[in-house]
This record gives structure tokens, sequence and C-alpha cells, in this order.
């Protein structure tokens, strides 16, 4: 018998008085039927346990898909790197569900303000005490934008025929 509780019955006055089990209760725990069915409950909620932390782990990841990110192969290399040293799961974490959009958008402002100050502030470093003066001043110069070139018209021959 490969789950059986006592080799040997316990004589009377083994246990405490106080908590020792008596009656049916006795016999529920002597039984081997228990523990074959205690056996694959306690399998399932390993079982289960473990699911449950798989799906924990890789919400990164399947946040990441979601998101269509382009980071999404580095968040799930780092998941599989969270198996081991945990500290780089929340690396993960934090990638997956960053708005990169506006991280980025936060960064280029501060760039754009850095190379074209604010009217505010270039009034002061020049001097200006008035506010009609400092929203008078001219705004930042335009980009130089590409324009297309011009289409040419159709090159013709001599004869006026169009050339291939």
């Amino acid at each position: 018998m490969l789950f059986h509780v006592y080799a040997e019955p316990k004589p009377d006055g083994y246990f405490d008085p106080k908590t020792e089990p008596f009656g049916i209760y006795r016999q529920i725990l002597d039984a081997d039927w228990l523990l074959w069915i205690l056996l694959p409950l306690l399998l399932l909620i390993v079982v289960g346990l473990l699911m449950l932390a798989w799906r924990i782990h890789e919400i990164p990841a399947h946040r990441a898909d979601h998101k269509t990110m382009r980071q999404a192969e580095l968040v799930s290399a780092l998941t599989l790197l969270g198996l081991f040293q945990h500290w780089v799961w929340a690396i993960a974490l934090f990638i997956a569900y960053m708005d990169w959009q506006a991280t980025e958008d936060w960064i280029v402002g501060i760039l754009r303000k850095s190379r074209w100050p604010e009217p505010a502030v270039a009034a002061v470093s020049q001097g200006l005490t008035s506010a009609a003066e400092s929203t008078a001043m001219e705004a930042p110069p335009p980009r130089a934008e590409a324009v297309p070139p011009a289409s040419a018209p159709p090159a013709t021959g001599s004869g006026g025929e169009k050339q291939a």
C-alpha cells in the first residue's frame, strides 16, 4: 500500500485525549481512499497554480503583441530571462506598458524648446520689458522643406515626336 497512513494501528491513548480523533473521524483519517482522493486534488491545485503563474509571467509579452510594438521581441526575450532574474521581468513589464509615442513626443518637445526659445524667455534674455513686445518677437525660423522638382515637359525629337 503506497499511501497507508499507519503501518500498525496506534493504541488507545497514543494521542492527546483532548485532540485525539475518535469514531468516524479516526476511521476516515486512517483510510487509504482519502489519500487517493487528495493526491489528484493536490496535483490539480499545483498544476493550476503553475498555469496561473505562467499567465501572470507572460503578461508583458501579450501586452506588447496586443499593442503591436516594435519592442515585442525584446519584451518576449526579457520575460523569458525573467524566469531566472526576476528584476528583468519588471523591466519587460515597464517596456510593455509604457506609452512610447507620448514619451517620444515629450522628448522632441523638450529638444525643440531648447533649440528655439519661447518668446517670453527670449524677451527676458534680450531685456524687453512689456508683454506686447515679447509677443511681437519673431517666431522661430521655418524649417526648409524639400520641394519636389517641377515636372518637365515630355522630350520631343526633331520632328515633334515623343522620344521613347
